[in-house]
């Protein structure tokens, strides 16, 4: 069984197949293909990059979307395992780092048009937009199609994470969705005190400035 062709028919069987068969080694390959076919866009429309020659720009993308994927896998896998814990599974950490990954594996498939982006459209991609109404230097329905594909992936993704949840602790997909709903609750909370942590802090230090 190839993991990259029938995650998208037979999610369930090639799951269980890589948690029997893969090593975490399998992830890091994953994550490393996913970050170079969604790297390139991860920071379009930013200005971050603005000026500088396109192959540095996708270079430096990659690498920071494949940084950021590995500290990711470790923190979901690890929460996803506690979650699970807390909600009747029995799940351990060593398995549920080898099946997280089965949903990059569907990033893998956008290269094409991410790479058709990056090649028609150029540093023009990673320019801010000049409208302050606009979100993007696209054309609308460009940016509509390729928003359109990333939220369907995104939930089949979604679907295939609670079902891997779900192998991992013997029980459900449903409640695997349980494990994914409670964890982007942590992350909204986390959020909502950094932002009033850091607008304390801004606010205090403006007031001993003034």
């Amino acid at each position: 069984m190839n993991p990259l062709l029938s995650i998208w028919g037979q999610p369930t069987k090639t799951l269980q197949y890589m948690l029997e068969h893969k090593s975490v080694g399998y992830g890091f390959i994953i994550f490393l293909l996913s970050s170079i076919s969604t790297g390139p866009v991860a920071m379009a429309n930013t200005g971050f990059f603005s000026g500088m020659p396109l192959a540095f720009i996708i270079i430096i993308s990659i690498i920071i979307a494949y940084g950021g994927a590995l500290i990711s896998w470790v923190i979901v896998a690890a929460l996803y395992t506690w979650i699970g814990k807390w909600l009747g599974g029995r799940g351990k950490f060593s398995d549920m780092i080898r099946i997280t990954p089965a949903s990059a594996i569907l990033m893998i498939w956008l290269a094409p048009m991410n790479f058709l982006l990056v090649a028609v459209y150029g540093s023009q991609l990673y320019e801010a937009p000049t409208d302050i109404f606009s979100v993007t230097n696209l054309p609308i329905g460009v940016y509509l199609l390729q928003n359109l594909i990333m939220t369907g992936v995104g939930i089949y993704g979604t679907v295939i994470t609670c079902k891997g949840i779900g192998l991992v602790h013997g029980f459900s997909a449903w409640r695997g969705l349980g494990v994914v709903a409670i964890f982007l609750g942590i992350g909204l909370v986390l959020a909502i005190v950094f932002s009033i942590i850091i607008g304390l802090a801004l606010f205090s230090l403006f007031t001993t400035l003034g």
